[in-house]
């Protein structure tokens, strides 16, 4: 009989993370990719935008401003972003990717892409995509 955990939308919703997390680290290690998942979000949202503040970083991986300055530290120490001061604001720094950036952001795309294909593999396109649609629901609600 399943039990209340079992059937607690958080409860699995952590698990698929944990479980996505778990392969998405292996896969990295596999190949030898000094990135951790944070620093691999991070590149994408900087890939998506260059110039960010850290404060518009942090809203969009969730991630609060004192992790997004130590990651932002590691990834500039390994080369792949740099800060800039904002012309308009000298106390703010805009995050720019770098070449290098881009290069290890898109060696990992292809391994986050299989993870997930192996994740959805005996899932229809309609049902992947109406768990994204109900995963940016419960989203949306809870960031409100």
């Amino acid at each position: 009989m399943e039990s209340f955990l079992d059937r607690s939308a958080g409860y699995l919703i952590n698990m698929t993370a944990l479980l996505l997390k778990r392969e998405f680290n292996s896969a990295i290690k596999n190949n030898n990719i000094d990135v951790t998942p944070e620093q691999w979000a991070i590149l994408n949202r900087l890939n998506e935008k260059s110039g960010l503040t850290q404060k518009e970083v942090a809203k969009l991986t969730f991630k609060d401003n004192a992790n997004i300055t130590r990651i932002v530290d590691k990834l500039e120490n390994k080369g792949m972003v740099r800060r800039q001061s904002d012309a308009n604001d000298r106390r703010t720094w805009k995050i720019a990717i770098t070449k290098k950036g881009v290069e290890v952001r898109d060696l990992i795309e292809p391994l986050a892409i299989a993870i997930l294909e192996k994740a959805t593999k005996d899932l229809s396109r309609k049902e992947v995509e109406l768990f994204n649609q109900t995963s940016k629901k419960i989203i949306e609600n809870l960031i409100k």
